[in-house]
């Protein structure tokens, strides 16, 4: 057994981890760094995007998706539809992207599925 051995000898212990080995990304940091200054300052349960996601993601037809979901709880994805007078599979879709990006979530409702709000702020990370 000494070939299975040496194969994972270099498999690091999880159980070594030493976090300040650890190199973290200078705009993780800031991108945390920024989140805690606006809980500290009123703002809590903020998502801070990245501006390469939000700049993926955010267009005017699903910022309206965002401001009717401010405002309402629709029961189902095509009730949301119906009540923005869209096409179900385009809603659904937008509703999918803000989902990866962890804008929105969807709470079971019977059958349906309801598009919310998961978080009560989202920023996109300052360019400076």
């Amino acid at each position: 057994m000494p070939e299975f051995e040496d194969r994972h000898a270099s498999i690091p212990d999880p159980n070594e981890f030493d976090p300040g080995e650890a190199e973290v990304d200078s705009r993780l940091e800031f991108r945390n760094s920024f989140s805690e200054a606006l809980t500290q300052h009123g703002f809590p349960d903020t998502l801070v995007l990245a501006r390469e996601r939000a700049e993926d993601v955010f267009h005017d037809r699903r910022l309206e998706i965002l401001d009717y979901l401010k405002e309402h709880n629709p029961h189902s994805v095509r009730a949301l539809a119906d009540e923005l007078d869209y096409d179900k599979g385009v809603v659904s879709r937008d509703l999918q992207k803000l989902a990866t990006i962890d804008v929105v979530e969807y709470v079971e409702e019977g059958r349906a599925k309801a598009p919310r709000l998961k978080h009560n702020h989202v920023v996109i990370e300052p360019v400076v």
